[in-house]
């Protein structure tokens, strides 16, 4: 583990926020990047963005409170050093950056709908660098295991499960990206993340060491469950979306 990069008299850096900071700036450029190399108009994005950032955060910070602070959830709620400090479940983040997205382009109008589609690569890429954050931390860790390329963490040598998913998400992003390039439909992109990603986590899970992510029913963890109801979320509209198209051509 690796905290603190940086220990010196005049500056200390540490790795999770660093990461952190690198992720959103990263997924932030990216994302213009995306719409201005199709001409399309920016006006609106920074917006998007701040607000995706402020509810992606808050959403984080209360799943964790329901499904990992246990008996310090006052303690924690209560607790500034939360708010603004380490302890998020990605999840809860997704789930709340997306209603915001949906709030933000659908009622309010303030951007396309449309174009959305596009900031998913630089999602994925940007959720890769963070999981480096999480390694160097020692948070989010895995089971033990004497694998050649296990680490070390907590005492035990351990499943990197931190670079395993930024590994995924980062293929993830690579293969949305040849999508986008491809000019596949929105929704197929959309779906592709969703399922893809839900797919991943799912997996992930069983090689998550860390008993703060919270194990419920049937050796399943919190995570797992939100994995499992999203998989079939995206199929139900794959599988509708396909039955609407065979109505059409008939």
């Amino acid at each position: 583990m690796f905290p603190i990069l940086i220990d010196a008299s005049w500056l200390t850096i540490y790795s999770y926020p660093l990461f952190m900071g690198l992720s959103w700036g990263l997924a932030y450029n990216l994302g213009l990047g995306y719409l201005e190399s199709r001409g399309l108009d920016v006006k609106g994005y920074r917006m998007l963005f701040w607000g995706t950032f402020i509810t992606s955060w808050i959403g984080a910070k209360v799943f964790f409170l329901i499904y990992s602070s246990g008996d310090e959830f006052v303690r924690y709620s209560g607790a500034s050093e939360f708010w603004f400090g380490g302890g998020f479940v990605f999840y809860g983040g997704l789930i709340f950056g997306t209603l915001f997205i949906l709030l933000w382009t659908t009622l309010l109008k303030k951007f396309p709908l449309s174009q959305t589609y596009l900031f998913l690569p630089a999602l994925c890429f940007g959720h890769a660098v963070g999981r480096v954050g999480c390694l160097l931390a020692g948070c989010c860790f895995g089971t033990a295991s004497q694998i050649p390329w296990s680490v070390h963490l907590h005492g035990a040598e351990r499943h990197p499960v931190q670079i395993y998913e930024s590994l995924l998400v980062f293929c993830l992003g690579l293969f949305l990206h040849r999508l986008i390039t491809k000019n596949t439909r929105p929704l197929t992109v959309t779906l592709t993340y969703f399922s893809g990603y839900s797919l991943f986590r799912f997996l992930f899970e069983f090689f998550r060491g860390d008993i703060v992510r919270g194990v419920h029913a049937f050796g399943l963890s919190t995570s797992q469950f939100i994995s499992i109801a999203l998989f079939i979320v995206m199929a139900a509209v794959l599988m509708y979306l396909k039955v609407s198209t065979k109505k059409e051509i008939q």
